[in-house]
């Protein structure tokens, strides 16, 4: 005699066998996401760290200036704007003219200042002092001002903030 319930446990089966896959997907496929994101993240500028300096027609040409950028700092969940200054200096029409440094004392961290002549940077705090170019002169800072990385891109200059450590001969990067 043929088994009347044969039609009925197939789409049973096949109906639960269904409903299991479709609730394994549902916790895998998140999982997946999330190893697999970063692969999938285009970068932009300011998510590399790179804050908007302005158009760099905006910098006078041969002198250097004192340009205020905003940084985003991000601890965990919390993003933070904080104000930050750079030293530019556009010496030609290109965009390899271009020098970027922290106004920065490497001695204690002082803010220095470019003499009135414009020909070197002073430290108030102890007197050191940096040429024009940001090269160590005399004084207690113990290495040159520190050079910060910068793109020109669509005829503005970003400009990646970094904090650097101070009383130290070498360039170490702090992270904060």
């Amino acid at each position: 005699m043929a088994e009347p319930n044969l039609p009925r446990r197939w789409f049973l089966g096949l109906w639960t066998g269904g409903v299991l896959t479709a609730l394994g997907g549902m916790i895998v496929a998140p999982a997946v996401a999330f190893i697999t994101s970063p692969l999938w993240k285009r970068t932009s500028a300011l998510e590399a760290g790179f804050s908007d300096a302005g158009p760099v027609d905006s910098i006078a040409a041969g002198q250097w200036t004192l340009v205020p950028v905003n940084i985003v700092r991000q601890d965990g969940w919390s993003k933070e704007t904080q104000a930050r200054s750079v030293l530019v200096l556009r010496q030609g029409s290109g965009n390899g003219d271009i020098k970027v440094l922290s106004p920065i004392c490497t001695h204690l961290g002082c803010p220095v200042s470019l003499s009135p002549d414009g020909s070197q940077f002073q430290c108030p705090c102890h007197g050191g002092v940096y040429n024009h170019d940001g090269v160590h002169v005399s004084g207690p800072p113990p290495r040159n001002m520190d050079s910060l990385e910068f793109v020109v891109r669509d005829d503005h200059l970003w400009v990646r903030w970094q904090d650097f450590k101070v009383s130290v001969p070498d360039r170490i990067a702090v992270q904060i």
